[in-house]
């Protein structure tokens, strides 16, 4: 996993390793500004660089930038915002001048002719929207037509929640981040304004020795190795009982899709519940998934419950959910119209429970607008987690909070946003908690699965196309 950590538990860190171990702070910056330096240099080897500075010490590492990339035999242009205010940001300003890198009075005179852009004009710290020369580099960066890579985060950005601070925020093509990826480059519009992210390190790990409670991460972002090691595993003399048997409480089209989402999860049995009246309306159900009426729903027959896809809303309905999400004595997964009756009324939880939200049901289920919810998503998938054993807060890079913290699936896929997608990822889920024995790993394999599977899907693909992707996720 890759931690992720708030700006100021980042800042809190650098501190550490400064105060804490002695480590002088421009050694921290040297750290930055070389392997930014670096990964420009990789991306973008040939033609002038212009480099916007701010006074902080994020306008350090745009000096420290700006002298290895001159070493190296760049033409480097440098525009300073405001003179340096740090140390550190002096030290290295003073190292540029006697390099003879220039400092031009315009911005747009700096980026002229660039062949890439520098953002070091504002880093973890900023809380308000760009003013005065910020703004006009700001301006500049958006009209010199370069690409851009920004130092920590793009200016303009709120490091902790992905929001714009105004209209006024950079676009870059590369962010480099300094030390632990940062919760705001992994939520939109943040997401879409870093572009490609490269996380540096400067050393942080190193607070260990002074300040160890710091080194906790407020998220991690999953990787292939954690899915490995996560995923079923399966015996050769398996039958189909030993792989889980899933009954789906729902209806219509939205049923069989969930139906075979938990097949394409390696489920041995699948049942759908659903009243006689209705099967008609099963059309395209594969003729392995069982159809029974729901009152034949039985923990000891059936391992799990997926109940929400296409059910209906009805007070019939909503009496069903609220006595299931309390009785039922295995896992559950409430989806779809099982969540937006959950909202109404949500009794104490009888058994594992999962919830499957998108930002829209998020903001049902806790009450507040969806703008809400995705101004600050991962507070929101917290505060969902309150209420249930594993909350999967659907979207790009979609959060799954549970009891080892929220853990981030980095994908982020247009084609999932198709109607049906969410119902097979709840049938898949219901198989995965089947069949490994923690909940939230179990959510985490079948949302990495789904969420990868979407790039497998062929252009304008439907939830169809996407249970086919699945079978080589």
């Amino acid at each position: 996993m890759i931690p992720v950590s708030r700006a100021e538990v980042v800042r809190g860190l650098d501190a550490a390793v400064i105060s804490g171990l002695g480590v002088p702070g421009q050694v921290l910056m040297e750290l930055a500004g070389r392997g930014a330096a670096d990964a420009i240099q990789r991306r973008w080897p040939v033609g002038p660089v212009g480099v916007l500075c701010g006074p902080g010490n994020n306008g350090g590492d745009g000096y420290v930038v700006a002298r290895w990339l001159s070493l190296w035999g760049r033409e480097v242009r440098l525009w300073a915002a405001r003179p340096p205010a740090t140390p550190d940001a002096s030290a290295n300003a003073a190292l540029c001048a006697s390099m003879g890198i220039p400092i031009h009075s315009e911005p747009g005179d700096a980026l002229r002719a660039a062949a890439v852009a520098v953002d070091a004009m504002l880093g973890t710290g900023q809380r308000a929207a760009p003013r005065g020369p910020i703004l006009d580099g700001v301006r500049a960066l958006s009209s010199c037509g370069a690409p851009v890579a920004a130092m920590d985060l793009p200016t303009g950005l709120d490091a902790d929640t992905g929001q714009r601070l105004s209209e006024a925020c950079v676009q870059a093509d590369l962010t480099v981040t300094f030390g632990r990826h940062k919760p705001g480059l992994l939520c939109e519009p943040g997401a879409t304004l870093c572009g490609e992210v490269i996380v540096i390190d400067i050393g942080l790990e190193l607070a260990r020795v002074s300040s160890p409670e710091l080194l906790t991460p407020d998220a991690s972002i999953l990787q292939p190795a954690d899915i490995e090691a996560w995923r079923p595993q399966r015996a050769s003399s398996d039958a189909k009982w030993d792989r889980g048997h899933v009954a789906i409480r729902a209806g219509g089209g939205a049923a069989v899709l969930a139906a075979h989402g938990a097949f394409r999860a390696g489920a041995g049995l699948v049942t759908v519940l659903a009243p006689r009246s209705e099967w008609a309306s099963l059309h395209g159900l594969w003729p392995e998934v069982i159809l029974a009426e729901p009152r034949d729903l039985h923990p000891r027959r059936h391992d799990v419950l997926v109940i929400g896809p296409g059910l209906g809303t009805s007070a019939a309905h909503a009496e069903e959910v609220r006595a299931l999400w309390q009785g039922f004595a295995g896992p559950l997964v409430a989806d779809a119209d099982a969540l937006t009756l959950l909202a109404q009324e949500r009794p104490t939880p009888g058994g594992v429970r999962v919830i499957t939200p998108h930002s829209a049901e998020a903001g049902r289920l806790l009450g507040v607008p969806r703008a809400a919810i995705d101004a600050d998503r991962f507070a929101a998938a917290r505060s969902l987690a309150a209420g249930a054993d594993v909350a999967v807060l659907k979207g790009p890079n979609s959060l799954i909070e549970g009891p080892a913290g929220t853990w981030v699936v980095p994908v982020r896929c247009s084609a999932l946003g198709t109607a049906g997608s969410g119902d097979v990822l709840a049938g898949l889920i219901g198989a995965t908690l089947a069949q490994v024995p923690s909940p939230q790993r179990a959510v985490a394999v079948a949302a990495w699965r789904h969420a990868h599977a979407g790039h497998a899907m062929p252009p304008m693909g439907t939830a169809s196309d996407l249970l086919e992707a699945l079978r080589v996720s």
